[in-house]
């Protein structure tokens, strides 16, 4: 018994021992978040693309003022996340459903995010709706040194399946090198049974994505 109880005592003060070692360190609280932007277009109609199926090109008028009534709502959202805790927009964000660059741009300057200083990292997909994934990432705390884009190379009925591509990024989240993917897979489109197999083929590139 007293065996025991000398070996949970001993448990107790090195936890205790633990605690007090780390009671005064600091520690910087970064936000990494996701968020699908759900069909962020243009106002301008893009030949190379689908884009004629989107919200946005559907309307017959007034497309300028309802883009940038958008812009400055998803700036506004955007600002708001982990702002409690970390007292900044997130340090980290990847974004889907973004048509091109332009519309990215467009975001990180609006009124509520052009203060933080936002990189971005976006290529073209050759997704048939043309829309993309990307990263916006908050120069001051994170250095990208390396970022590719990789197709997942989908294919059904031995025919290619045009989706967004997966984007890799490295790099130094203050002092600590990490390594981020921005997944957009392909949506239930028919059904869940029939389109599971692209999201899993998907799945399957996140795990062939290298450096």
């Amino acid at each position: 018994m007293k065996k025991y109880l000398l070996f949970f005592m001993l448990i107790l003060l090195g936890v205790n021992i633990n605690f007090a070692q780390n009671k005064g360190k600091q520690y910087n609280i970064r936000t990494v978040a996701f968020y699908n932007l759900e069909n962020l277009f243009d106002t301008i109609n893009d030949t190379t693309i689908n884009d004629e199926a989107s919200p946005m090109m559907e309307l017959k008028s007034n497309r300028s003022e309802v883009y940038w009534d958008k812009i400055d709502k998803l700036g506004s959202v955007i600002a708001q996340i982990g702002e409690e805790k970390a007292n900044t927009s997130p340090t980290l964000l990847g974004v889907s459903e973004v048509e091109n660059l332009g519309v990215l741009e467009d975001l990180v300057e609006s009124d509520r995010l052009k203060k933080k200083g936002y990189g971005i990292i976006h290529y073209d997909s050759p997704d048939k709706r043309g829309i993309d994934v990307a990263l916006l990432y908050q120069k001051r705390y994170f250095k990208p040194v390396f970022h590719q884009a990789f197709n997942p190379n989908i294919y059904r009925n031995n025919r290619k399946v045009y989706t967004r591509d997966q984007l890799l990024v490295s790099g130094y989240l203050d002092d600590e090198l990490i390594h981020i993917i921005v997944n957009h897979w392909p949506s239930r489109s028919g059904g869940e049974a029939k389109s599971r197999p692209l999201r899993e083929k998907a799945a399957y590139q996140n795990t062939k994505i290298k450096k």
